[in-house]
């Protein structure tokens, strides 16, 4: 519960942002209309902040909803919205549809079936449930553009669902917190100055406009585009604030258990396995202990159990590590569309190849950092594609990778055969030690290796990082159509929409620029389009997208230089996730 007090206060001080502008004319605004009772405020900002959280869940934090189009929400919002706006351009407007509809049905009373007794409630907008709509309807595109939001739903979530929505509750409490007390000033100050009181007074009909402007502008994404260019010019920045707390923390963060040697012993963890000191379980080592070198081994605790894996591949599963007691075991954390787990996807394979039958077992565990990886026929693509044999299976809920307190991809724990961690690695690289760990382990002598590496040259020169396009953890954008693009920047043309994760068009031509540093370039996207690629004003290539996953865009091994690559993209729709750089 460490992240509560700054949930909190997070949720209050993201009223003072950019991407709140368009929920506090639809919040006031139907809160200021209605001066006959002091719930609404209440009513409509308790109601905006379960619909974030219920739909932050539903959308951002599960799959349940992954298949429903991007459009589907928007327009529903947007549609709330403007029933509102005419209800309050046109207030008769009501009467005169029951009058009709009376005549067209010939009834006696335009109100005799229970359906329009409900809808005649609804429009006289006094009771309980419109003003419940009202702030409900936000919940789907409220797109935050707090940094303690997305730790929550990037980390803090998937590892404790418990914890997370305890966090996530807060958050929106003390967004709700703010959004009240402006609700509720907003409803004295009209009520003190009588400016509602006449239902086709310019009050109202000021309202009905602005609420349609909103249900425009979430219609046609403009409520984002605006949000993130206020952002760009460093406007009601107040996330900073945050980020430097969050800064402050992770500097000061104790390293985990199985990252520091010195805190060996049984893990507190009622899930992890309990070993046995006393039991005498050989190590299999056929090599004397003089030429074992100790020096590898980074860590030496009993390894969490494996929790919660489903939709297992290339096996039948494991539901305990006690199942592989006697095993060396090789625990690696991966997402198909990383490639910095691409590249050590070759290594495993090899190591799998060459020690599966000398007592090595490798378990691939998913760990999706995407909404689209957490699909099953996704993840069973990239196995085929990557020609893995070995187990791997999802780890959709987190509860493993929480487990093992992990924190990275691609993460790598070999646990020896008494149920040990006795080597951990984090990233690329080290496949030489790491191979070394795993035979000493097994107590068999290193193998040579096929595997066949890109050769990045000796003098690596990588300068651009990987760049996240989603507002959630975007750097570097400068907006749509800027003219002059430095290194490490991007800009974008044409009609996109955007959420935290990505940006997305079905209005197609759409292009997308970066400048980077680096020999290799690549894409995560998804959609069915074609994209042209121009590197440095020339044409290079043209690729075909027609799945969710890492696309090669640019490859110039050995040679590291500066270069501004254009992507056009035509077709149907195109999503584009994320930028990562070799």
């Amino acid at each position: 519960m460490e992240f509560l007090p700054l949930s909190f206060i997070a949720g209050i001080l993201t009223v003072l942002a950019p991407c709140i502008l368009p929920l506090l004319p639809v919040i006031i605004g139907g809160s200021a209309t209605h001066t006959d009772t002091t719930k609404r405020p209440l009513i409509i900002t308790l109601s905006l902040a379960a619909s974030i959280v219920v739909f932050t869940l539903l959308l951002k934090a599960s799959t349940l909803l992954i298949d429903i189009p991007q459009d589907f929400w928007k327009w529903f919002s947007a549609g709330i919205v403007f029933l509102f706006a005419v209800s309050l351009l046109f207030p008769s407007a009501w009467p005169r549809f029951s009058i009709w509809f009376r005549k067209v049905t010939k009834q006696k009373s335009s109100l005799e079936h229970t359906s329009q007794k409900i809808l005649f409630r609804f429009y006289q907008k006094k009771g309980f449930w419109p003003a419940v709509i009202l702030g409900a309807a936000l919940g789907p595109v409220f797109a935050s553009c707090s940094p303690t939001y997305f730790l929550i739903l990037g980390t803090v979530l998937p590892s404790s669902f418990i914890i997370g929505l305890v966090n996530l509750i807060a958050y929106a409490l003390g967004l709700a917190l703010v959004m009240f007390l402006l609700a509720y000033a907003g409803q004295r100050f009209t009520k003190t100055l009588n400016l509602a009181a006449d239902p086709n007074g310019w009050f109202k009909k000021l309202m009905g406009v602005l609420f349609l402007v909103v249900a425009i502008a979430i219609a046609t994404g403009y409520d984002k585009k605006f949000s993130t260019y206020l952002l760009d010019q460093g406007l009601f920045d107040v996330t900073r604030i945050e980020q430097r707390i969050l800064d402050k923390r992770a500097s000061s963060t104790l390293e985990t258990s199985i990252m520091n040697p010195t805190l060996t012993g049984e893990a507190s963890d009622d899930s992890s396995i309990t070993v046995n000191t006393n039991e005498d379980v050989p190590n299999g080592s056929t090599t004397s202990q003089s030429t074992i070198d100790e020096s590898i081994y980074n860590t030496n605790v009993p390894a969490p159990d494996i929790l919660g894996l489903e939709n297992w591949i290339n096996s039948d599963g494991y539901g305990s590590l006690t199942e592989l007691r006697g095993k060396v075991v090789l625990v690696d954390f991966w997402t198909y569309s990383c490639i910095n787990c691409i590249r050590t996807l070759p290594y495993l394979q090899d190591w799998h190849e060459k020690y599966a039958d000398k007592g090595l077992v490798i378990l691939g565990i998913h760990a999706p950092e995407f909404a689209f990886e957490k699909k099953f026929e996704n993840v069973q693509n990239a196995v085929r594609e990557y020609g893995l044999t070995y187990p791997v299976a999802q780890d959709n809920d987190f509860r493993t990778w929480r487990n093992y307190e992990n924190h990275y991809w691609p993460a790598k724990y070999l646990i020896d055969k008494n149920g040990r961690v006795r080597y951990y690695h984090f990233g690329e690289g080290d496949y030489d030690v790491t191979e070394q760990a795993i035979t000493q382990l097994l107590g068999t002598d290193m193998m040579n290796s096929d595997v066949e590496v890109k050769a990045y040259g000796s003098n690596r020169d990588l300068r651009t990082r990987e760049t996240y396009l989603g507002t959630a953890r975007r750097e570097n954008f400068l907006g749509i159509d800027a003219e002059t693009i430095e290194s490490n920047e991007w800009t974008i043309s044409g009609d996109w929409n955007e959420d935290d994760e990505k940006i997305f068009g079905d209005s197609l031509p759409v292009s997308l620029t970066m400048k980077f540093h680096a020999a290799e370039a690549n894409l995560v996207m998804d959609g069915n389009a074609t994209a042209t690629i121009t590197i440095d004003g020339t044409s290079y290539k043209t690729i075909t997208i027609d799945g969710a996953r890492l696309y090669n865009i640019f490859e110039d091994l050995g040679t590291y230089g500066e270069h501004e690559v254009t992507i056009t993209f035509t077709g149907e729709y195109i999503e584009a996730f994320a930028w990562t750089f070799g």
